[in-house]
């Protein structure tokens, strides 16, 4: 499955996956990413505009950015921020280009989706303190 930008680009290094379709993925990816983004933010706007008294903010008390994007811890350096971005970019790689190689043992028929899904659980919860869930460099 081409989850975002990341993995598709990694399908053309491999192969698997031709150079000319890559810009059209990716433009589709990214506006997929802003219309959902558009969508919950017609969906909540009341919610968030009362949560937030009507100013929205990045940081403070009652910051909403963090809604619709992920910023870094104040500790992290940039340089920490780019380690960060390439151990958790490559581990979802990794994994799932594993589930999709043929030959290793494939999981059960329809149970694909869902394990992609606890990957990027898993990879959110142990690496996410550093940056939230961003791994899409």
């Amino acid at each position: 499955a081409h989850l975002n930008p990341a993995v598709s680009l990694s399908l053309c290094f491999l192969g698997r996956f031709p150079w000319t379709r890559l810009p059209f993925f990716v433009f589709s990816q990214v506006f997929g990413a802003f219309l959902a983004a558009a969508t919950v933010a017609l969906q909540y706007y009341d919610a968030i505009m009362h949560y937030s008294g009507g100013l929205l903010t990045v940081s403070g008390p009652r910051a909403t950015a963090g809604i619709f994007s992920t910023y870094p811890a104040e500790h992290l350096s940039v340089w920490g921020g780019v380690v960060d971005q390439v151990i958790g970019t490559a581990a979802l790689m990794v994994c799932v280009l594993a589930l999709g190689d043929s030959r290793n043992v494939p999981a059960p028929p329809g149970l694909e989706p869902v394990l992609v899904g606890a990957v990027v659980l898993v990879i959110g919860v142990s690496m996410g303190s550093n940056s939230g869930y961003a791994i899409n460099p």
